[in-house]
């Protein structure tokens, strides 16, 4: 293919764009459910799992409607396994930046989920324990 040929189709790329905005906010909200749920938090509490969940169910999408964001906007021939992977990373993290603007912008949060977060950042002020056992100085 000629390259001076290549050319970007706005209106597509727009649309390709509101979708994946879309997408995110409809996983984001969707997730927030199990997210902020008390056995999640209770279960889950400080591993950071919500990322690798979130990527799992946008590649679920991507997927089963073969979603391939790159081959539509760079029209190519078919969805592939790349476009369809990298669609779903940047639906997951339009998801976490839909998170932040309903927490941090709107201050929309689940009361369980606020609690958890102050609960987790009072935690990392505080400082550590030292080590129990011998005394500092002791057997020298």
């Amino acid at each position: 293919m000629d390259p001076n040929l290549f050319r970007i189709d706005w209106q597509q790329t727009s649309e390709v764009l509101i979708c994946i905005v879309v997408l995110a906010f409809i996983v984001e909200r969707a997730l927030a459910l199990i997210f902020e749920s008390k056995i999640y938090i209770k279960v889950f509490g400080d591993w950071s799992v919500k990322e690798f969940v979130t990527l799992g169910v946008c590649w679920v999408i991507t997927s089963m409607w073969s979603f391939d964001a790159l081959s539509v906007i760079l029209h190519g021939d078919k969805p592939t396994f790349i476009g369809r992977l990298l669609t779903a990373g940047v639906i997951a993290g339009g998801s976490k930046a839909a998170l932040k603007l309903f927490r941090d912008v709107m201050g929309v949060e689940n009361e369980q989920a606020k609690v958890d977060r102050q609960r987790r950042a009072a935690k990392d002020k505080q400082p550590p324990e030292p080590p129990k056992g011998k005394a500092a100085g002791a057997g020298e």
